[in-house]
């Protein structure tokens, strides 16, 4: 009889997954063992490719029962969640830092940064790559990284909207979410160029190019 099971790939979109993590533990041992799951699937997502990792695989690596593994984890997307959810953290902390230095003045200036500090953490980190792009191809991951593009879309269009930047002539709204879009994609192939610098160095050259060149309508300062 043919096997029904479905791998990330085929897995029907429309099928639910929970993505919950299990309640978290206050004992320093349950959270080492949480920190050790995660490292684990870091070490797979920059090693395997993405369909062979399971919580089988992660157990092996971590060397824990796959018990443990679901104790804390109810399935190996929870898992890659969890890792998309520091990659989230991570990048909110680069892009306050930017927005809020107030010798940031020039938003050319301010772009640049956020795009090489975004770029840094992803090449220093190969695994939020790996999920990132794994966001593509998952149904309930998809929504977890458009919920961060909807929030730090926010962040710009809040920003614009309050005059900063010298935004004019569009609706803030829009024109962030276009921003963020671009980024996202240019992060996809970027990373997919990961075993060629020298055409992941024109992906990123590419994307900061086109960021610069669709942004500068809005906020480029105006001429009378």
């Amino acid at each position: 009889m043919k096997s029904t099971r479905l791998t990330v790939n085929e897995r029907a979109p429309t099928e639910m997954v929970d993505l919950e993590r299990r309640a978290a533990p206050q004992q320093k041992r349950s959270q080492a063992r949480i920190a050790q799951i995660v490292a684990a699937t870091k070490r797979l997502l920059e090693r395997d490719e993405i369909d062979s990792i399971t919580t089988t695989t992660v157990a092996a690596e971590a060397s824990v029962p796959v018990s443990s593994v679901y104790r804390y984890f109810p399935n190996i997307y929870s898992i890659h969640r969890t890792i998309l959810e520091e990659f989230k953290i991570e990048t909110d902390r680069i892009v306050s830092r930017i927005l809020e230095d107030p010798e940031e003045q020039d938003w050319e200036a301010s772009l640049s940064s956020m795009i090489f500090g975004l770029r840094e953490l992803v090449a220093n980190n190969p695994s939020y790559g790996a999920v990132f792009r794994l966001t593509l191809m998952t149904h309930e991951l998809r929504a977890v990284r458009q919920a961060w593009n909807l929030r730090l879309a926010g962040v710009l269009a809040t920003r614009w909207r309050g005059g900063l930047d010298g935004f004019h002539g569009g609706n803030p709204e829009i024109v962030a979410r276009m921003a963020v879009e671009i980024y996202c994609s240019a992060e996809i192939l970027i990373f997919e160029a990961r075993d060629n610098p020298e055409e992941g160095e024109a992906y990123f050259t590419e994307a900061l190019m086109a960021l610069q060149r669709y942004l500068a309508p809005y906020l480029a300062p105006q001429t009378d």
